[in-house]
This record gives C-alpha cells, structure tokens and sequence, in this order.
C-alpha cells in the first residue's frame, strides 16, 4: 500500500470513528435528556401530592413571617418617631372635634348680642 493511500485509509477511518462518536454523543444526550423529563414530571407528581398536605403549613409559616416582619418595621419606625396610623387617625378625628368647635363658635359672634336694657326707675 502506498503512503497516499494509507492516508486515505486513515483518513476514512477518522471520518466513520468521528461519526460513531458523534452518533454515541447524540444518543447519550437523548438519554439524558429523557431521563431528565422523567425525572421532573416525577417530582411535579410528588410535589403535587404533598402540596395538598403542607399547603397549609407553608401559608400559616408566610403567615406568621409576615407578622414577625411587620411588628420589627412597626418597633423600628416607633423607635425613631414616625407617626403611626392610629397617630394620623388620632390626629385627624382631634382637627374634626376641633373644627366643628369653630365652626359653632362663629355661628355664635354671628348672632346679634341683645343688649340689656337698663330701666330708668
């Protein structure tokens, strides 16, 4: 066999190697890929089953953070002196009372004072 066609031969039997090898590769990520879709619908079913029993726990245990969040944010925003809710409310029913006095007020000046009258005996 001559050097050229030795190379040839070579060369063929990289080509039909690198084929296999790529058939191999294909296959295997195939497979792979398969066994992931399984493995994920698997874990959607399973998941769904539990969800049903724990459900409950997760939204009292979102429940309860929010609560522990809230009542912190409350203590912080106390602790350096913003008003509260019950503040502004407080504070808004009081410029009500106060207002309705006003208004009362001027609806007495408006009055004409009936001047006592003095009789000459």
């Amino acid at each position: 066999m001559t050097g050229a066609a030795a190379m040839g031969k070579k060369a063929k039997s990289f080509e039909e190697s690198e084929e296999r090898l790529t058939k191999a590769v294909r296959e295997s990520a195939q497979e792979i890929w398969k066994a992931g879709l399984g493995a994920f619908s698997d874990l959607q079913k399973r998941a769904r089953a539990v969800e049903g029993d724990r459900i409950g726990h997760v939204r009292e245990t979102v429940n309860s953070l929010e609560k522990v969040f809230e009542e912190r944010v409350t203590r912080a925003l106390e602790s350096i002196g913003v008003p509260m809710r019950q503040d502004i409310n407080a504070l808004i029913d009081r410029v009500d009372e106060l207002s309705r006095q006003v208004e009362e007020l001027k609806a007495l000046v408006k009055k004409p004072v009936k001047k006592a009258t003095t009789k000459k005996a």
